[in-house]
């Protein structure tokens, strides 16, 4: 069984130097799921990549948050949209 790690939204932005109201803004939008334990707001280090590609991507390219939300929406179809096909090609690989 796989342990799950958080790690505090504070200590994340003093590591990484993005700002708290990024990140809040962030959980505003519904971007990225965060979990609340006695009044402190922990981010799942799963979704550590998640945050530091979306800060990017505001910061570089100046994409505003509905912006990310397309993006993030679009990619996510995009990944389903390659496994259909990953599944598509192997069942066409039965019939070869």
């Amino acid at each position: 069984m796989e342990r799950e790690k958080y790690i505090l939204i504070s200590h994340f932005c003093n590591h990484t130097h993005i700002e708290v109201s990024f990140v809040e803004n962030l959980r505003e939008y519904g971007l990225v799921t965060f979990e609340e334990k006695e009044n402190d707001i922990f981010i799942d280090e799963k979704d550590i990549s998640e945050i530091e590609r979306m800060f990017r991507l505001h910061n570089d390219l100046g994409i505003n948050f509905e912006g990310l939300d397309a993006i993030k929406q679009m990619l996510k179809r995009l990944q389903k949209m390659e496994k259909e096909m990953d599944l598509l090609q192997k069942r066409l690989r039965l019939y070869e």
